[in-house]
């Protein structure tokens, strides 16, 4: 089927733009519903009078309601955009990306959902599928602990987890560190609990300041609670964490002023694990803290980063040169693309 469009696209190269224009039109429906068409058209960069006449054509076949307070989706256009996602995908050749990226980057895996995070935010639903379909596919039955890292798009993804997940196994969610001196629905803890909410799993917590000295790191770890879920850590079989802006991570973490001039002389570009990287991928300065580091990621046997949108492709590049050759990267096309062009 797929060369059958290759065959039409050579006398109709409209045709395929067109597709996607609606397929994405529907998504962004799918998502925001009730939506208006001013707002839609902003959101997808088109004129009022191009959408007017996209969505007048989705109503007329079927696929979307307009009603007073907006169009949504009928059942036809929700079975139809699921049905679409996958030829979407294989039309714009993502397989051949996905292979193209992981090779690039040297890891196991890469899963590519399309669009582009920065101007789709509501692509987290589509990362969160995906996470979900990569865990049921590697995780082993019966045991198992993973390991969950903090942030706004871990957030956005922990929802989408599901049940299902946790037939024949048992599935114990613990946090890669210390909760505090972060807003609390990021923080690995929430993140946490709402993986294993989302699972109907069970979840551990641990609640540490992020910067400690050694000494008091040395007293901590002497907690009953803290050195049982920090045995949980070492003992884990799963990872799944985001990857930063360094700017933006420097100023979440608390860290100084002088320290935050530091990292901009020295032209931070990504923040991982509490390491920051420049775009040579040379680590430049690391937070000291409990829980996770990163060279324990090398014995522990399935690693997932979840990070997407153009805007992370310097920072994703740039951790992944040390990220563990068992990876899987889970992204758009947005930083897909652009990674690979920079190649």
């Amino acid at each position: 089927m797929l060369n059958n469009l290759s065959w039409i696209e050579n006398i109709a190269p409209d045709f395929l733009k067109v597709i996607r224009q609606r397929y994405e039109i529907l998504q962004q429906i799918s998502w925001l519903s009730p939506v208006g068409r001013r707002s839609l058209a902003i959101k997808l960069g088109l004129s009022e009078r191009s959408m007017r006449t996209e969505t007048e054509y989705l109503k007329q076949v079927g696929l979307i309601d307009i009603g007073r307070r907006g169009m949504t989706l009928t059942e036809k256009g929700e079975q139809t955009l699921e049905q679409l996602a996958p030829v979407i995908a294989k039309v714009y050749n993502v397989s051949q990306i996905e292979s193209d990226l992981a090779a690039h980057l040297q890891i196991a895996r890469a899963v590519i959902v399309p669009g582009n995070t920065d101007v789709q935010p509501h692509l987290s639903k589509s990362l969160g599928d995906a996470l979900n379909d990569a865990l049921k596919l590697l995780l082993p039955l019966g045991r198992n602990i993973i390991t969950v890292f903090g942030g706004v798009t871990m957030s956005s993804v922990a929802s989408q987890l599901s049940p299902t997940l946790n037939r024949h196994r048992d599935l114990l969610f613990v946090p890669g560190r210390g909760g505090l001196g972060e807003s609390v629905e990021i923080q690995s803890n929430t993140v946490c609990q709402m993986m294993a909410n989302s699972t109907h799993s069970h979840y551990r917590t641990l609640y540490l300041p992020e910067n400690v000295s050694s000494e008091a790191m040395k007293s901590l770890i002497k907690d009953e609670n803290i050195g049982d879920v920090l045995d949980f850590i070492s003992n884990s079989d799963a990872v799944i964490h985001s990857i930063g802006d360094a700017q933006i991570m420097a100023k979440r973490r608390g860290l100084s002023l002088e320290t935050r001039s530091m990292l901009t002389d020295k032209k931070a570009v990504a923040e991982c694990f509490g390491y920051f990287f420049n775009q040579q991928s040379q680590m430049i300065y690391k937070i000291p803290r409990i829980g996770l580091q990163l060279e324990d990621l090398n014995r522990i046997p399935r690693v997932f980063a979840v990070a997407a949108g153009q805007s992370k492709a310097l920072a994703i590049e740039a951790y992944m040169k040390h990220a563990p050759s068992q990876s899987w990267l889970i992204t758009d096309e947005g930083a897909a693309n652009s990674i690979l062009k920079g190649k």
